[in-house]
């Protein structure tokens, strides 16, 4: 009996052994993963925790560790209000969620690649106040080994962890005090890559950012990024528009987080006018008081949390005439791949007597059966206000990117436009949702899941499966071409007709 246990510990121990997979990085080595022809690693730091003394300041590097580190579990998420933008555990939605110890990627990298590989590099969406790089639908196994190409998605922080602008909080260091900390944390992971791009086969000269939704917005305010020149060769928003905001805007986003803190009775409670004067001087006073809130307190202050200001402070974002005026402004001369999905805002709109909770929102969005769109269930007059909503809407952000589309044409060597149409899955939801925001990912990835209650599963069936892994095809081809030719070509096709804008206004469409 003991020797038949013996053995089968060999047989298992050979057989992890057989799936694992090592790296060495700057510091230290990494155990992964090996799932076919794809090595994974999960859960890899790319900066110290951005906790204690570190809550507000620049990523710092991560300290070395002797030994093996496992990397086969993502990390926790950054810290944020649950919903299902990050995961599917209902219990999660609407309460505290994750941790201010977010700071790591995810790595899947082709085995034994013939030559460098190109690398993505994804940046989730979720208003710059929810999101994971490790929800399911973005695994990027299935991208990787198609593109052939390193995939690598990032958490970032979050909320008021990751934009807080106040005197208090400066150190003298001109990037900090910008209190931009969630694109210094996107800088630091193009600084990782450079630093360990060789222990995955990849291309350190040959990195892509991209990004949806609040991760698009980022990458075009990374464009436009002194301290990220020239640590990118290509571009991909989807789903994102460019936005800016002066110092005094972001201040005042400040005062209302104070002013919440203020209303909760907590210590070093202030009137309005005290709130304004503490946000306008630096105090030792104000810095400990902030510091020593814990991350609770934080986002219970937030509410379902305060999207970050893109501050045109000078330093990690270039200057601008009128700051609080968006503008397609671009310091990095890359290609780029920009667009959205036809109907944008249907699920971005809110809708009457459910507001931001994720709990209420759950049951319309996660496959469970229903008869009604959400139209029937507000009652007419309702329903055709939200619909007039809807429509102006679209129309303001399809300008939008046309507009924005055209004015980095003018400053970059190359501009694809897109548009993301499919929309062939069941009614009611089809009705009401249309080609929304984010639609678009589980194509990119790969990833339709269907076999939980999870975001989006009601667009999967059987009748659909060949149309959307065709037009996943498509897609994954497109993305293959512009990370190696900076140009959305077909794998095998050097004659691809997706052309730039050159003055005039070529829209690809997926659907």
């Amino acid at each position: 009996m003991i020797k038949r246990i013996f053995i089968a510990l060999i047989v298992i121990a050979c057989a992890q052994l057989a799936s694992a997979s090592t790296a060495e990085i700057s510091s230290g080595v990494i155990a992964g993963k090996r799932n076919g022809h794809i090595d994974q690693y999960l859960g890899v730091p790319y900066a110290a925790p951005p906790i204690g003394e570190l809550r507000w300041r620049a990523p710092q590097p991560v300290a070395s560790w002797p030994g093996i580190r496992p990397a086969l579990a993502p990390a926790s998420p950054c810290a944020q209000i649950g919903s299902f933008y990050s995961t599917d555990n209902e219990a999660s939605f609407d309460k505290p969620y994750g941790s201010e110890d977010c700071l790591y990627l995810n790595i899947w990298a082709p085995v034994s690649p013939k030559g460098l590989l190109p690398v993505l590099v994804f940046f989730h969406g979720g208003s710059g106040i929810v999101g994971d790089s490790a929800h399911p639908l973005y695994n990027g196994q299935r991208l990787a080994e198609e593109a052939n190409a390193v995939v690598v998605t990032a958490n970032y922080r979050l909320g008021v962890f990751g934009s807080l602008q106040s005197p208090s909080l400066h150190t003298g260091d001109p990037a900090e005090d910008s209190g931009s900390y969630f694109l210094l944390d996107m800088i630091r992971v193009l600084d990782w890559l450079s630093e360990n791009c060789s222990a995955f086969g990849c291309d350190s000269k040959a990195i892509t950012i991209s990004g949806q939704s609040a991760g698009a917005v980022s990458v075009l305010a990374l464009l436009r990024s002194p301290l990220a020149k020239g640590k990118f060769q290509g571009a991909i928003s989807f789903s994102g528009l460019p936005f800016s905001a002066s110092t005094e805007t972001a201040l005042k986003r400040t005062d209302k987080l104070l002013s919440n803190l203020s209303s909760q009775n907590l210590e070093f409670a202030v009137d309005s006018e005290g709130v304004d004067r503490f946000a306008a001087n630096a105090t030792t006073q104000m810095r400990d008081y902030l510091y020593q809130l814990s991350t609770r307190d934080l986002l219970n202050a937030s509410g379902f949390g305060l999207s970050p200001a893109i501050v045109a402070d000078g330093t990690v974002l270039s200057s601008v005439e009128t700051p609080d005026k968006p503008v397609a402004k671009a310091l990095s001369r890359v290609p780029l791949m920009i667009g959205g999905t036809k109907d944008e805002m249907t699920t971005l709109t809110p809708i009457k007597g459910f507001g931001r909770s994720a709990e209420k929102i759950w049951p319309l969005v996660n496959g469970e059966p229903r008869d009604k769109t959400i139209n029937q269930q507000l009652g007419f007059l309702s329903g055709l206000v939200r619909d007039v909503r809807v429509g102006f809407a679209n129309l303001f952000v399809k300008k939008r990117v046309k507009k924005y589309s055209k004015q980095y044409a003018k400053q970059l060597p190359a501009v694809y436009l897109y548009q993301f149409a499919w929309a062939n899955y069941p009614e009611p939801w089809r009705s009401e949702m249309g080609a929304f925001h984010g639609l678009d990912i589980p194509f990119i990835f790969g990833n339709f899941i269907d076999d939980h209650k999870i975001y989006m599963r009601f667009a999967w069936t059987e009748e659909n499966k060949k149309q959307r892994e065709a037009l996943h095809s498509e897609i994954v081809q497109n993305i293959y071409g512009f990370l190696r030719k900076t140009m959305p070509s077909n794998r095998d096709a050097d004659n691809y007709l997706w052309e730039p804008l050159n003055g005039r206004e070529n829209i690809h469409i997926w659907k």
